[in-house]
């Protein structure tokens, strides 16, 4: 799908502000193109795109601030964003408002723009399905999952100077494999559709399917765990829900005590959005440029991320992670790294006399956001670790844990590390970990 230049973008959000009049103003200008290929036992089922452009202005004036939202940049909608933002400015009651950022000089570089992902076609990405559903078919087990191109497009514009336009490439691969008496799960994520492991993903998503056949039960209590990077990417995207904002910390609800050690010294936690592994952008949705900016260094509380109301609050300027504003959420770190350790994946079991092999978290759901405990599930590839080794397939497991509680007790980390995608679409790169406790409900 072509899509809009950056001078057209950039254009749609300066029309925009000249509607605007003498009030304060801010237009987000997104343009999204999404395809994406569903394959289910063995075979596609669906192929689907979409281009989408969608307009927000944020109008600023006597202390009231309205905000509207419309999709299309044609045929009045400029007109009716405007109209709608002041109507619903008029009925706001007098607030104090933070002011709109101005320019900071950062760059608007391109670095998560994969060339071949913007021009994947339906038959390039069938290519890469039939990989799967090939290898699956031929061991008499059965592919469901689904394969991704986007290409999204952002402008930012305000009536202070701003003026910011960025885009980025994402490819996704997705797998569930089933047999008759168990699963497996893999996924690949990258900038660029020409660099997506598909071979690894099949290899993968089919030996765990394959091991995992005929679980058995097996008393819950607390385990020795190694968890792969897709179950990490759970629990440190709930930290930065619970956590790593400074909203929270200003509310009185985040875990985060800066300045003290609450998890293993081998644990540093960074959202890094110029990390090419994650999706970097250059700024966040108020058009602040994006500071790396660590949480957690060697086990120890270190900051926070800001968008420009809660750095206002605490005197200190905005690390550029904000969400649309105004909002209730406060900022978020959506680019976290966790740094790795010395010891390559494959062998980490290896310091297991037994435990337990998790390979994937399921409906991870908050218990008590203070004190980071969550409940969910395991699922497709939980294993028993016996004397170094995989044993056997055991049944999936509740667990209720501390995610700061089970960092505390880590063991070791491995060398490699692994891209996975959050439930909001959090970019998570994480290694594998062996913990020395995990405590399994039910």
């Amino acid at each position: 799908m072509s899509g809009l230049t950056r001078e057209e973008l950039l254009a749609i959000g300066d029309s925009a502000l000249q509607l605007a009049g003498d009030r304060q103003a801010e237009v987000i200008v997104i343009e999204e193109s999404t395809e994406l290929t569903r394959f289910a036992g063995n075979r596609i089922h669906q192929n689907v795109a979409e281009r989408a452009v969608r307009l927000r202005a944020r109008l600023i004036a006597d202390n009231r601030v309205g905000v509207a939202e419309v999709r299309g940049e044609r045929d009045g909608a400029l007109q009716r964003l405007l109209e709608a933002a002041e109507q619903a400015r008029a009925i706001r009651e007098p607030e104090e408002v933070a002011p709109l950022p101005s320019p900071d000089g950062g760059e608007d570089s391109p670095v998560a723009f994969g060339p071949t992902t913007e021009a994947a076609t339906p038959e390039e990405r069938a290519d890469r399905v039939a990989v799967i559903t090939g290898q699956a078919s031929s061991r008499g087990l059965s592919a469901f999952g689904s394969l991704s191109t986007s290409t999204t497009s952002t402008a930012i514009v305000n009536t202070n100077g701003v003026r910011r336009q960025a885009r980025f490439t994402q490819a996704s691969l997705t797998s569930v494999v089933r047999g008759d008496a168990g699963a497996g799960y893999a996924a690949r994520h990258a900038v660029d559709f020409g660099g997506l492991d598909t071979a690894g993903l099949a290899a993968e998503v089919i030996d765990t399917c394959e091991r995992n056949q005929n679980a058995e039960a097996i008393d819950p209590g607390d385990y020795e765990v190694v968890l792969t990077p897709y179950a990490m990417a759970d629990m440190l995207e709930h930290l930065s829900w619970t956590g790593f904002n400074a909203l929270a910390k200003q509310e009185h609800r985040s875990f985060m005590r800066v300045g003290e050690r609450l998890m293993h010294e081998a644990v540093t936690i960074v959202d890094d959005s110029h990390d090419l592994d994650v999706f970097p952008f250059p700024f966040d949705l108020e058009g602040v440029s994006t500071k790396v900016t660590t949480l957690i260094d060697a086990g120890v509380c270190s900051g926070f991320v800001y968008d420009t109301p809660t750095a206002l609050r605490d005197g200190v300027v905005s690390t550029g992670h904000s969400l649309p504003q105004p909002n209730t959420f406060g900022p978020y770190a959506r680019h976290l790294v966790m740094r790795t350790g010395t010891v390559p994946s494959s062998t980490l079991v290896e310091g297991v006399k037994r435990g337990l092999y998790v390979t994937r978290l399921w409906y991870v759901r908050d218990v008590h956001p203070l004190r980071t405990i969550i409940t969910g599930m395991t699922r497709e590839g939980t294993f028993l670790i016996e004397d170094g080794r995989l044993t056997r397939p055991v049944r999936d497991l509740r667990f209720t844990q501390s995610i700061v509680e089970a960092l505390a007790d880590l063991r070791q980390l491995s060398s490699d590390r692994h891209l996975e995608l959050g439930e909001d679409g959090t970019a998570v790169c994480a290694p594998w970990v062996h913990l020395g406790h995990f405590t399994f409900s039910s």
